[in-house]
């Protein structure tokens, strides 16, 4: 996953489009998630909305990914972290 991203991510620049860059942003996050939900033993690659099973995020990691797609959306803020 970290390969992929990184290879993303050098096309993206070459395009030059900033918000599509942050797509490397998202996923090197998401594959930061995957990487703890795999230390505590959580199968990642199940959580998703279709199987009803959610990826642990810490808060400041739903910040990040806010702060992405804000910048991607044009302020769309759709994540929240549960209290």
């Amino acid at each position: 996953m970290p390969r992929t991203a990184d290879a993303f991510y050098r096309s993206a620049v070459k395009i030059g489009n900033h918000p599509f860059i942050e797509f490397a942003g998202l996923m090197n996050e998401y594959i930061a998630a995957c990487q703890l939900a795999h230390n505590d033993g959580v199968d990642f690659s199940e959580c998703n909305v279709h199987n009803g099973k959610t990826l642990p995020l810490k808060p400041f990691m739903s910040d990040y990914i806010n702060e992405k797609l804000e910048c991607i959306f044009s302020g769309a803020k759709v994540m929240a972290t549960p209290v």
